[in-house]
């Protein structure tokens, strides 16, 4: 016991380590954006070639940093608190903050380390051929963040231990209450009428309804003796479930603070569709992954 309890706390902090990263890459990438000049923009209405921040292609990428980098600070903030909850509390209470705990840890360890390899690489690309070499310091992020994906439990098998170990928490019906949970956040941006939030309730309603039908999907073929399947889908499932939490945790701070509406947005309508091919993976694609390996075994 004494053993998972440190390992659970080394993997939260391996999974800070990735926020860490991806937040230096964030802010580094959007002051050089701002800085380097190039071609025309519509907006700019100074002299000479624009900051390519105002191209939206940058843009883009930009608020992709800024947004992934969030989220995985939200899940993995969201662990610490159920960690600190469950060491303070008692009897059920306790319980169930130790399950919560359990439940986000893969993510906290897996999705942010993931989020810090993506942020330094796109960190890189905002960079240009600067951010190749060692000047800008964008590359050497990049290098930081990539072992972290590695050590205190690769990513892969963060995956297979959440549904292998942490699924069936509570008789399975811990990740459903956490659900519902996330699911009241998209009810309470639905009823805020503010304006700002566009189509973000709507999509996350389909994302809540693509992780729903994954995990339940994932816990029958458990249950069924499908172990292999099941652990076909392990790694897109760890991303649908993170990034549909992501999408609540930014809704729930854009309900607190209409200053963050604008990014939860960009997130709902640009981000967040992903989980729909994600639990196609899930469901579909055990098989094809399963007979196309064959052809890489040669021991």
């Amino acid at each position: 016991a004494c053993m998972f309890t440190m390992m659970n706390n080394a993997r939260l902090a391996v999974g800070m380590q990735g926020v860490a990263v991806a937040e230096t890459a964030t802010q580094k990438a959007i002051t050089y954006a701002n800085e380097r000049r190039q071609g025309k923009a519509s907006d700019y209405e100074g002299s000479g070639m624009a900051p390519i921040v105002h191209h939206p292609d940058v843009q883009r990428n930009l608020l992709t940093m800024r947004a992934l980098t969030q989220i995985a600070r939200a899940i993995s903030y969201s662990c610490a608190h159920a960690i600190d909850r469950a060491r303070v509390g008692e009897g059920e209470a306790a319980a169930n903050w130790r399950d919560r705990a359990n439940l986000l840890t893969p993510l906290a360890k897996a999705f942010s380390t993931d989020v810090g390899v993506e942020v330094a690489s796109l960190g890189v690309q905002v960079h240009g051929g600067m951010g190749f070499i060692e000047e800008t310091g964008a590359a050497a992020l990049y290098r930081d963040a990539r072992i972290a994906p590695i050590y205190e439990g690769t990513n892969g098998i963060q995956a297979i231990d959440l549904v292998a170990r942490k699924l069936p928490l509570g008789g399975g019906e811990h990740v459903h209450r956490y659900i519902g949970e996330l699911k009241a956040v998209a009810d309470g941006v639905r009823t805020s009428n503010v304006a700002g939030f566009g189509h973000t309730a709507d999509n996350l309603d389909r994302a809540l309804a693509d992780l729903d039908e994954a995990t339940r999907f994932l816990q029958k073929l458990m249950a069924d003796g499908k172990a292999d399947a099941a652990m076909a889908g392990a790694t897109p499932y760890l991303r649908l479930i993170s990034l549909t939490a992501g999408g609540a945790y930014l809704a729930q701070g854009g309900l607190a603070d209409h200053g963050r509406v604008p990014l939860c947005r960009f997130f709902a309508e640009n981000l967040l569709g992903e989980t729909r091919a994600l639990k196609e993976r899930i469901i579909d694609g055990a098989e094809s992954l399963a007979a196309a390996g064959k052809a890489l075994i040669s021991a």
